[in-house]
């Protein structure tokens, strides 16, 4: 006679010998690093507004692998929305880029004073183990005062750091630190 217990006896044994893989986290980070946080007052504002696709904009990391596939690892995540990190990582390089520019990213600086309003569109992100990370990008940056617009597009890519997955995180960096330096170069 088998007893009801039986099936829930295996599942939990079951349960038991799996074995579990930790999560690790990962940030982006602003650069040039080493600069130092303290600065001169600014003198102008902008607001900044980024946007990712929607493929790219997830918890995991994910590698392009060839045909079109990309690879989701599980257990390799974004500390916080990738939309999030990028977004705060670009105005950090602003920043550093020009210490005149406060840059808000989260509606703070959409008052009179505001100077610049910033929108970029991630278009494309793409990271494919053993080559490159890439940042395809279209921007308008808009000068509220004498209401002059730049629009522009471009591609930003470094050779994809091998190494443990935080190399990954570096080089997706250095991506958005190219792409603050031409925004800052289309802001002048």
């Amino acid at each position: 006679m088998k007893s009801p217990w039986t099936p829930a006896c295996v599942l939990i044994l079951l349960g038991a010998c799996a074995s579990t893989t930790p999560d690790h986290f990962y940030v982006l980070s602003a650069l040039p690093q080493g600069t130092s946080d303290t600065r001169p007052a600014p003198t102008a504002q902008a607001t900044l507004k980024m946007t990712l696709p929607a493929s790219a904009d997830r918890a995991e990391i994910l590698l392009d692998a060839s045909g079109g596939r990309v690879i989701v690892l599980e257990h390799e995540r974004w500390a916080a929305p990738l939309t999030d990190l990028a977004t705060q990582t670009l105005a950090r390089d602003i920043e550093r880029r020009r210490n005149d520019l406060l840059v808000f990213t989260h509606g703070m600086g959409r008052s009179k004073d505001t100077d610049l309003r910033i929108a970029v569109d991630v278009v494309q992100m793409t990271l494919h183990r053993g080559g490159q990370a890439r940042i395809e990008a279209q921007w308008q940056i808009v000068d509220l005062h004498s209401g002059k617009v730049v629009a522009g597009g471009g591609d930003f890519s470094v050779p994809l750091a091998v190494g443990d997955y935080a190399a990954i995180a570096a080089s997706l960096s250095e991506c958005l630190g190219l792409l603050a330096d031409r925004l800052v170069v289309e802001m002048r």
